[in-house]
């Protein structure tokens, strides 16, 4: 059996964000939230939806808790800064990648 609200609660935590914040995102309710992570309760297709919409996750990751990368799957650092840049504006993603090219520029 498949643990939906555990991947659920795994991907909030991986975008350090408290429940509040999760539930606002995805239009439902804090107390909503807690019971489908908790595993009270089942998730609904439309919530499923909107944090595959709203995060930019696979359905799989939601699903199974695992993401096919392809051959190699990326380290847990990297995956987290992918989850991070993918979620900010295209402004703040150039900024970013200005960021990095400077840093290894300097090693």
């Amino acid at each position: 059996m498949y643990d939906i609200g555990g991947n659920i609660r795994r991907l909030r935590k991986l975008n350090m964000l408290n429940q509040n914040e999760f539930s606002r995102k995805i239009g439902i309710s804090q107390g909503s939230l807690s019971d489908i992570e908790s595993g009270k309760c089942k998730s609904s297709i439309d919530t499923v939806v909107s944090i595959y919409q709203t995060f930019n996750c696979s359905l799989e990751l939601l699903l199974t808790g695992r993401e096919q990368k392809g051959a190699k799957d990326l380290p847990e650092l990297e995956s987290q800064l992918l989850h991070i840049f993918r979620e900010l504006d295209r402004k703040d993603q150039l900024e970013m990648l200005e960021i990095a090219s400077l840093k290894l520029r300097i090693h």
